[in-house]
């Protein structure tokens, strides 16, 4: 993909040569093309197993943190409409925590004894993670949260390093817990006004993540992390991380007394479900190569997007106001079938005066609009040239884009 760059004190221009999935990070002064890697759309009848494996690769469950559930081989996992649903049912297994482990093995972490390999779980639950492992870039999920109290879905990487873009709590509509945890200590505990505490916390907002579709998204690059509700900027912090990550989606169930307790009230047999309508993982070098996968992205009528306003904007998470101040919007541009895109706009504000335009081989106009919160759909269809082009203006920012009818 050939990117040509033009910066100045008015404008920022992008022009990309051929059609492809895209995204831009709107800024007030700058403009940052990300190039679509990897992920899934969940489009198929099963689940695509040379991507995703059932289970964390080292353990069905995660026992330090007394997890109830046994993670299966796609028992808790349905594809429907486009969507993956992850639900935990109440029922009794008795299994292998770690499955090459003796029954007997007995479970450590530092010099804690959590038991015996095999063991009773009395649930089971759907999580996926990655075959392949990431370095930096732009992830993102698309869900609705499960309606029952108790249940703990997670939007994740590991690899000896942990980026935890999302833990919820079902219980708690409204709020996102955000974390990172290094493998040196001292990088884990920062000063909190007038002590040291550990850095993650949960972020409250009004909204509603059971009832409406919601996008949570992460920023990874050497420098720091970034994390996103909706397009909004709701966490921020300045660490390195350089190890390669395994991507996690999953759906816990708490222990009553372990992390994001309690679990659910045993009454509830089956949980509601983990909703996930898409994952993306984007690259912003330039050579990455491009997946065309025209074919792929559809439109299940999942388009709306909730609308989300951040509540509280503490400094040990969002850091000072001024590593903030150059943020816009995001704007992804993905190829549908028939002659269609889908335009996504996310952003905690669009000015009145951002658009976007299709223009001709001639560069003449053929219609312009305003930029408007969530999706909307491009369509060539009734048109009679080949080729157009999209022009998104935000501010001071153009960006300029190929489409091609297929």
């Amino acid at each position: 993909m050939k990117i040509t760059l033009f910066i100045s004190l008015l404008s920022t221009f992008i022009q990309m040569k051929i059609t492809a999935q895209v995204k831009w990070q709107l800024n007030k002064d700058t403009v940052v093309a990300w190039h679509y890697a990897d992920g899934d759309e969940f489009n198929t009848q099963t689940l695509n197993t040379n991507k995703w494996k059932y289970w964390y690769g080292w353990g069905r469950s995660i026992f330090s943190n007394r997890e109830q559930a046994y993670y299966t081989d796609g028992l808790n996992h349905e594809l429907k409409d486009g969507c993956l649903n992850l639900f935990a049912k109440r029922e009794r297994l008795e299994k292998r925590t770690i499955d090459w482990l003796e029954d007997t093995a007995s479970l450590y972490r530092g010099e804690t004894n959590f038991g015996q390999n095999k063991r009773v779980f009395e649930y089971s639950s759907g999580m996926i993670q990655s075959h392949e492992k990431f370095k930096y870039g732009y992830f993102e999920i698309k869900f609705k949260m499960p309606e029952e109290k108790g249940y703990w879905p997670a939007f994740w990487l590991y690899g000896g390093e942990e980026i935890d873009w999302m833990e919820l709590k079902t219980e708690k509509k409204n709020a996102i817990h955000v974390g990172r945890h290094s493998p040196k200590p001292e990088e884990n505990r920062m000063r909190n006004y007038i002590r040291k505490k550990t850095w993650g916390d949960w972020v409250y907002f009004k909204g509603n993540l059971s009832c409406e579709w919601n996008i949570v998204s992460g920023e990874w690059t050497p420098e720091y992390l970034k994390y996103y509700l909706n397009g909004e900027c709701i966490a921020y912090s300045k660490l390195s991380l350089n190890t390669e990550k395994v991507l996690c989606a999953n759906l816990a169930v708490p222990g009553n007394n372990g992390p994001f307790k309690p679990g659910p009230k045993p009454n509830i047999k089956r949980s509601g479900d983990f909703t996930i309508d898409y994952i993306r993982i984007w690259s912003n070098d330039p050579k990455t190569k491009n997946i065309n996968t025209a074919n792929t992205f559809e439109n299940h009528g999942h388009s709306k997007i909730g609308k989300t306003k951040l509540k509280s904007k503490t400094r040990f998470l969002y850091g000072k106001k001024k590593i903030h101040a150059n943020e816009g919007l995001t704007v992804t541009l993905l190829p549908l079938k028939n002659n269609q895109f889908e335009l996504q706009v996310l952003g905690k504000k669009i000015p009145s005066t951002s658009h976007y335009s299709i223009l001709d081989s001639d560069k003449a106009f053929i219609y312009t609009e305003g930029l408007k919160f969530g999706s909307s759909i491009i369509d060539l269809n009734t048109y009679t040239g080949n080729s157009f082009e999209l022009k998104i203006n935000y501010l001071e920012q153009t960006v300029t884009h190929k489409l091609d009818k297929n």
